[in-house]
């Protein structure tokens, strides 16, 4: 029963990396695939639970810092490794910066 649990794991989290990918909404994809709404929803928490475990995370992160004209004062923005962007349109104090990045 367990291998019939991790195949269908599997199928499902394989599923969601297609429709993150896709650029359509969940609603766009299920009715494509053919999924049930609910279904797809049980299963994309389930994956963003997993993917958020503390054993997977790094204990550090690499920070690189890019030599860019600087377009307007008080502006930052930290590009994280998976594409998420946090952009700060004011000045931002470097401990709250760096509580963030913890």
């Amino acid at each position: 029963m367990e291998s019939t649990d991790s195949t269908t794991q599997q199928l499902m989290f394989s599923l969601i990396e297609i429709w993150k990918g896709s650029g359509k909404t969940q609603l766009e994809f299920c009715k494509e695939k053919d999924i049930a709404y609910s279904k797809f929803h049980y299963w994309l928490k389930k994956y963003n639970a997993q993917g958020s475990a503390p054993e997977e995370s790094p204990a550090f992160m690499a920070v690189t810092v890019k030599n860019q004209p600087v377009v307007r004062a008080g502006a930052l923005e930290l590009v994280y490794p998976d594409g998420r962007r946090l952009i700060f349109h004011q000045d931002v104090d470097p401990s709250f910066v760096r509580a963030l990045l913890a």
